[in-house]
């Protein structure tokens, strides 16, 4: 036995954020940013809190699963953004949602919805029961917008899954690499105290040093997938890849020989929304009919830690 995805949802925030807005406070231009990134716009939550967006999505994707919030095994959320230390984001859904299930979150970056999911995995082997994983971001909460390389990336959004037994799920690996340069982090709540004057925990990356990284490793944890399961690259029918940046994917591409076409993309509307980003895209293809049965699916993410994911399904 392993896991199939009963359903799937989402919830973007309203409130849109253009490169033109950049514009007007930054040294930059649309076309500079989209040349760079693919992204055209980005969608900010604006007061909105983590458990509220969670919480649609979460809600969504269990109306589509037919699953009820009492049938539920666990609850596993991820995220970088919750509000609060405690209690977790899954936490808050358990008491807004009248759940009566473990819950707890996961963080592993733009990693943690593969995280989450391949946990739940673990805990359907156990207990068969319906798990419902959540990845969810206020990302724009923590952008310093001086710098004009990470703030025109990163965006809020929420995005859902319900998975439960079943035999769908072919191929599951993470991966963890020391970030020894430091590369991506978002300082804690103590940062600046022994200096007497707390500051503000703004994402911190080296945007080249990320691609660096997304580029060799991706195609290197994906064509080891494709070596595991004895697939050609030509079987692939799915790409759903974690939406960092448009050239990390054209990279991908080009080296996997497997055709953008593959590569569903909405970093072009959504932009990075790190833990949520997978969950999100892959809503957006499942509503839009782009999963058959039968089809081979990749899932494949990558963010700080360094981590990386990649699983494999027959839909």
């Amino acid at each position: 036995m392993s896991i199939r995805i009963l359903g799937t949802g989402s919830y973007i925030p309203e409130k849109v954020m253009t490169n033109a807005d950049f514009e007007k406070f930054l040294d930059t231009s649309d076309e500079w940013i989209v040349k760079r990134t693919g992204i055209h716009r980005r969608h900010i939550a604006d007061g909105m809190l983590n458990a509220e967006m969670a919480q649609i999505a979460a809600e969504r994707a269990l109306e589509m699963a037919g699953v009820s919030v009492s049938e539920l095994g666990a609850i596993i959320c991820a995220s970088v953004t919750n509000e609060l230390q405690v209690p977790s984001i899954a936490c808050q859904l358990v008491r807004s949602m009248g759940a009566s299930c473990p819950a707890f979150d996961v963080n592993a970056a733009c990693t943690g919805f593969m995280y989450a999911l391949k946990t739940a995995a673990g805990l359907i082997l156990q207990e068969p029961k319906p798990v419902l994983v959540v990845g969810t971001e206020t990302l724009s909460r923590l952008m310093d917008y001086t710098d004009r390389t990470t703030c025109i990336l990163f965006a809020d959004g929420a995005g859902a899954a319900v998975v439960g037994p079943g035999e769908n799920l072919k191929y599951f690996k993470l991966y963890a690499i020391p970030d020894t340069d430091h590369s991506l982090e978002i300082p804690g709540l103590n940062n600046g105290l022994e200096k007497g004057q707390p500051e503000y925990s703004f994402v911190k990356m080296d945007g080249k040093a990320i691609y660096v990284f997304a580029t060799r490793e991706v195609p290197r944890i994906v064509q080891e997938a494709l070596d595991t399961l004895g697939w050609a690259p030509e079987e692939v029918d799915r790409m759903v890849a974690h939406q960092a940046n448009i050239r990390i994917l054209e990279s991908a591409s080009k080296r996997l020989n497997i055709p953008m076409e593959k590569f569903y993309s909405n970093i072009d509307e959504v932009g990075n929304t790190s833990s949520a980003s997978i969950p999100i895209l892959m809503d957006e293809m499942n509503r839009k009919g782009m999963f058959k049965p039968g089809d081979k699916v990749i899932l494949v993410g990558f963010g700080g830690g360094l981590t990386l994911a990649c699983a494999a399904f027959e839909w």
